[in-house]
């Protein structure tokens, strides 16, 4: 079993800048599309915002692109995954790290099949939320709280970001609060840190608390430009945005997520992949089932 530990106050610690394999283990991340990975270190099996859906009716959720009355609200319907999803085996997974329970995060599909006694790390928010759906061994996280996992020689520490799912103020109480993680990977005198955004937009307050954590190896920005056609505005970032993200935060790579894999995702991934010629950071693309191993 993987020892828990939970901190009610994080212990700021320098890290040195590396993207190598940690003491002869790798970090190992399959991308299952949309804002999905599973995240393998030292055996610890992670799954992100879990989206098992297929097809034309993969999720059900209010479109955000559409454009509809603020007082009414928007309109409920399926959307399609465009893409193939990968095959994934569910009994192995030891924790999910949700940044926010909308239902392009967390699916229909995710909510029936998952183990009801997996751990989940989740905002306080949607802590309501995820247990009426049956859920009972929840780790509700504000910004800044740290959970370390104790695997095999390493340790996994994972750290709650506050997450601006919108620049606009007044639309913050219609789409609730979430988080992003910064999850740093350590094993003997070596640690690399990954920065995974949420649904966050690289506003000032998100990016002052992430330099505070220390240098940031691998940033995973969820993107597609979400809701820029409807009257909330743009919901998650654009290639402009990552572009000045990484530059911000010194990065060694860049791995998008949230892009392709829905209808729901309305910027290609092809303009980030331009904006991000000549940059000081690489670029880490792939396609649904395939695994980057830092």
């Amino acid at each position: 079993m993987f020892k828990f530990i939970k901190y009610c106050q994080m212990a700021l610690v320098m890290l040195s800048i590396s993207t190598v394999s940690l003491a002869g283990e790798d970090i190992k991340i399959q991308w299952i599309g949309g804002p999905t990975m599973l995240i393998d270190f030292n055996g610890m099996k992670i799954i992100t915002d879990p989206m098992l859906g297929e097809g034309d009716h993969a999720f059900e959720m209010a479109d955000p692109n559409e454009m509809f009355d603020m007082n009414q609200g928007p309109r409920v319907k399926y959307h399609k995954r465009v893409t193939d999803l990968p095959k994934l085996d569910l009994t192995q997974l030891d924790l999910i790290l949700l940044s926010h329970a909308h239902e392009d995060h967390f699916d229909q599909k995710a909510q029936a099949e998952l183990k009801k006694q997996l751990p989940i790390i989740l905002p306080v928010s949607d802590s309501k939320k995820i247990k009426e759906k049956g859920f009972t061994n929840l780790k509700p996280a504000k910004s800044g709280e740290m959970f370390s996992y104790r695997v095999g020689k390493g340790v996994i520490e994972i750290i709650a970001i506050p997450a601006d799912h919108t620049e606009n103020k007044s639309l913050e109480h219609i789409l609730g609060e979430g988080l992003g993680y910064v999850i740093r990977f350590k094993q003997d005198d070596k640690q690399t840190a990954m920065y995974w955004t949420g649904d966050s937009m690289p506003t000032n307050r998100v990016v002052d608390f992430v330099k505070e954590q220390g240098p940031i190896n691998i940033l995973v920005p969820n993107m597609g430009r979400v809701g820029t056609t409807g009257p909330l505005g743009q919901i998650s970032m654009g290639a402009s945005d990552v572009v000045k993200l990484a530059a911000k935060l010194s990065v060694d790579k860049v791995f998008p997520i949230h892009h392709t894999s829905y209808e729901l995702y309305l910027e290609p991934i092809s303009v980030l992949s331009e904006a991000s010629i000549g940059k000081d950071w690489g670029l880490d693309i792939i396609s649904e089932g395939s695994q980057l191993v830092y």
